[in-house]
């Protein structure tokens, strides 16, 4: 994952380095990011670590096809941070596939980010801050497998 993320932030400047929690010495999933000298936490995944522009996409078009697992204080934790104005903005955006259908339809699926869509889902918020990865029809597949639709109209 190192050599992936070297190359991918390489391009804009940014050095990322692991956070570290103080109690336990366990890494966190987040990283801090240095940038012109000044520190800032960012979520990187491999599909959405190059794109910046962050959307408000209607809950009510993203699909998610396989069953979310909870943990129900980390969803409680989220929608507290949520609400609260000051830092609702902590909370890093989804991921979502974006695939245009052959007829030119747009189709959104979210794999990932379970925890924060139940709690936006829950605060009956009608968008999610979301990055959108354009992706195709074989890309899904390699989530879905032979689940997989076989083409979108």
């Amino acid at each position: 994952m190192s050599f992936i993320r070297h190359f991918i932030l390489k391009s804009n400047g940014r050095k990322t380095v692991p956070l570290q929690t103080p109690s336990n010495g366990h890494q966190l999933q987040r990283s801090l990011t240095i940038q012109n000298g000044k520190a800032s936490e960012m979520d990187n995944t491999i599909h959405s670590a190059g794109i910046a522009e962050v959307h408000n996409v209607p809950m009510s078009v993203i699909k998610r096809p396989i069953p979310s697992v909870l943990d129900e204080p980390k969803v409680q934790s989220l929608m507290a941070t949520i609400n609260s104005e000051s830092s609702e903005g902590e909370v890093p955006p989804v991921d979502i596939l974006w695939i245009i259908g052959s007829e030119g339809g747009n189709y959104y699926f979210s794999f990932g980010g379970c925890h924060r869509f139940e709690a936006y889902k829950r605060l009956n918020r009608e968008t999610i801050k979301a990055k959108l990865v354009r992706s195709t029809l074989g890309d899904l597949y390699h989530y879905m497998g032979s689940s997989a639709p076989k083409y979108l109209a």
